[in-house]
Parts: C-alpha cells; sequence; structure tokens
C-alpha cells in the first residue's frame, strides 16, 4: 500500500513552506491564531472526495479479520524467523473511507504540531488565508483520493521527541497503534478484481501484519523514526531574525541538511513497504494456493488504467513513492539472496543497521557496510532472482 502518511504529511510540510515564502507578502491578512492548515475545510473536501463512507460495508464485516490474526501470524513468524509469541499485533480496526480520514488527520495535526507552534524554527507560521485555502483544498482533495484507494493501513502512533511538543500538549494521552482495514475498498478491489473476499483479506492482513511485527517487535525504531521527523520539523532555520531576500536565502543555505535528512527517512519508509511486499509474497507463495492471482491482482493494481488516476498518483508524488517500494523489496531480495536470512535479520538489530537512500538503491554498499561479502550467501540458502513488483 502507498504509505499515506509519508505523502500527507510531506503534502502539509510543502503547504507550510510554501505559506512561509507567501507571508510576507501577505502580511497585512495574517491572522494570528490561524493553523497552518483549515482542518475542519480539509476534512469537509475530504469527505466529499472519497466516494461515501461505506459503512453497511463495515458493520457487514464484523469480526471476521480478528480470526485472520491468529491464522496468520504463524506464518509470518515463520517467514520472519521469530517466534509467533514475541509479540501481541495491537488491535484490528475495520473503517468505512470517514474513519480512515480522520485516523490520518489526527496524524497529520499531531505531527505538524511543532510547527504551527512556531517551535521548529520556520517562524511563525501564520498563514494568510490567500495560502491556507488552497492548501487545505489541496490536503483534503488528496486525502479524499487516497480514502477510496487505500486497502490497509498500520498506524504505529509516531511521537516527537521532548521538546518538540508544545508543554501544554505532551500530557495528552496518545492512541493506540491500530492496523487499520478500509473494508469499503476491499469489498470494491474484491469486485473489481473477481477476488473471493476471504483470500483478498487474508492477503491484504499479512502485508499490513509485517508492518506490525517491525513495529511492536522492534521498539527502537518508533523512537528512532519520531527522532528524525522531529529534526525535520525543526525546519531549516537558524533561529536568526532575517529580512525579506536575506532571510530566505540563509533558509536556502540551511536547509542541505534537511534533504540529506529526508533522504534518510524516505530510505526507512522503502525498506518497511519493501519488506511488506517481500514477507507478503514469501509466505503467501507458500501458504496461498490462489497465490498467482492474488499477486497478479496487486500487481494491475498498481497500475491503474484512467489517465486521471494516474495523473493524480503522478502529482501526489504516490506514483514514486510505489515506485520506490518497488526498490525496498529489490533490496531485501539482494541481501537475502548474498547473505540469507542472517543478512534480513541484521536490518533489524538497530537503528545503525538501517539502509541509508544510497545503499537501498545500491545493496552492494550495504553488504560491505554491514560486514557481508556479496560472494558469500548464508550456508544452504538459494540465491532467488529479484521478482518485478
Amino acid at each position: 500500500m502507498p504509505d499515506l502518511k509519508s505523502v500527507l504529511a510531506w503534502s502539509a510540510v510543502a503547504a507550510g513552506v510554501a505559506i512561509a515564502a507567501e507571508r510576507r507578502l501577505s502580511k497585512s491578512l495574517a491572522d494570528a491564531e490561524a493553523p497552518i492548515l483549515d482542518w475542519e475545510l480539509v476534512r469537509r473536501t475530504a469527505y466529499s472526495r472519497c466516494g461515501g463512507d461505506g459503512m453497511a460495508d463495515v458493520e457487514k464485516a464484523g469480526r471476521d479479520y480478528d480470526p485472520l490474526v491468529a491464522e496468520l501470524v504463524p506464518m509470518l513468524a515463520q517467514a520472519c524467523n521469530s517466534s509467533p509469541q514475541e509479540a501481541t499485533f495491537g488491535r484490528v480496526r475495520v473503517v468505512g473511507r470517514h474513519g480512515f480520514i480522520d485516523q490520518n488527520l489526527d496524524m497529520m495535526r499531531r505531527m505538524l504540531r511543532p510547527i504551527e507552534a512556531g517551535e521548529a524554527g520556520w517562524g511563525q507560521m501564520r498563514p494568510s488565508p490567500l495560502m491556507r485555502v488552497p492548501s487545505s483544498l489541496y490536503v483534503g482533495t488528496l486525502l479524499g483520493f487516497m480514502a477510496r484507494r487505500v486497502l490497509g493501513q498500520y498506524d504505529p502512533v509516531l511521537t516527537l521527541p521532548p521538546g518538540s511538543v508544545p508543554a501544554e500538549e505532551t500530557a495528552e494521552p496518545l492512541p493506540v497503534p491500530a492496523l487499520l482495514i478500509v473494508e469499503p475498498n476491499v469489498r470494491h478491489f474484491s469486485e473489481a478484481s473477481n477476488l473471493p473476499i476471504d483470500s483478498l483479506r487474508r492477503w491484504l492482513m499479512l502485508h499490513e501484519l509485517t508492518h506490525a511485527w517491525q513495529f511492536e517487535l522492534h521498539p527502537w525504531l518508533r523512537e528512532h523514526l519520531g527522532q528524525m521527523v522531529g529534526e525535520l520539523s525543526r525546519g531549516p532555520g537558524t533561529g536568526k531574525k532575517g529580512r525579506g531576500l536575506d532571510e530566505l536565502t540563509q533558509a536556502a543555505r540551511n536547509l542541505r541538511p534537511q534533504l540529506v535528512l529526508v533522504g534518510r527517512v524516505q530510505a526507512v519508509m522503502t525498506v518497511l513497504e519493501g519488506h511488506g511486499n517481500y514477507i507478503m509474497r514469501e509466505a503467501g507463495r507458500r501458504h496461498f494456493p490462489d497465490f498467482d492471482t492474488l499477486d497478479d491482482a496487486f500487481r494491475r493494481r498498481h497500475d491503474p488504467p484512467q489517465a486521471a488516476e494516474r495523473l493524480l498518483l503522478w502529482i501526489s508524488g504516490v506514483a514514486f513513492k510505489l515506485q520506490q517500494y518497488q526498490q525496498g523489496e529489490r533490496f531485501l531480495r539482494e541481501v537475502y539472496g548474498s547473505a540469507g536470512q542472517a543478512g534480513l535479520d541484521r536490518i533489524w538489530a538497530g537503528p545503525e543497521n538501517l539502509p541509508g537512500w544510497s545503499e537501498v538503491r545500491h545493496p552492494d554498499q550495504w553488504l560491505r557496510r554491514t560486514g557481508f561479502r556479496r560472494s558469500d550467501p548464508e550456508p544452504g540458502t538459494s540465491r532467488p532472482q529479484p521478482a518485478p513488483a
């Protein structure tokens, strides 16, 4: 699945950067209490673009997904070389499209609070209506589009480092990590692709449970990602006040470290999604009798036939994210082909073992850095050819 968190968060941050450049041109219109986005306008726009909530489908699903966790965890544990007893995989929430939108809006607001509070190095981000309205409409339209498309999403509930969030909000209780299933989209995809609903659910759950395995068996991962996102939220500013072009020039000079950090975040997200695809296919090939049918349907789904949908995927960056996930799966297969299961296990040993963006594209670099020689696979392992994704 496309990483909606990354797409929406970066879209919102991009809107914030545009607002920062625009704020001097419309200073007289600025509202000292206004947020970066008009969140209620974002919500209304997303609701109007999502094609209906689909709550009837949610009610039909009932508890159909709960037994799948017990069925799939042993398969997942075998594919990930871990014990089924090592983790509880949170809770499964079956939602409609409005529930999906609400969940992601809460996430976006939580992650953008440091910028809105003016404590993140971006300056006091108080946009004028001139920018806030179109930015809100854009994010709402994108969120509504994704609410029609996404089948499932694991929300690890990232938290920012201490000091990144206003003090009065640090005591606010965090939501519980959850695996979301957008049931109206699952049923629509099942009907459109002529896939049995039970088989599709198991295939989808295997992918999303892999994300639960990543975060819940490796607590350092949530903290590491939260720290990187916290660094990004501090922005490229120096804390010094400037005037006009001087301020923008200084921000540009400080932008390079931020771009490097963006590459690190993208590398981690690429590996996470690539790992989800890798495990889904490896375990599915062993245990699902209709594996080929399911795999073919998902591959075709990543290349939608409608020109308008392809254009929106490209404009929003989702198409680029899909390519990154394919790259992530290729990275995993290259590592396994050269270092076997020991190589895959090394990735999850700690933040220092996660690949950088260059290493994701060139697995040889990661293999050398982590002490594996490409010519020496783990004894008894084969060298499967990377499958196109």
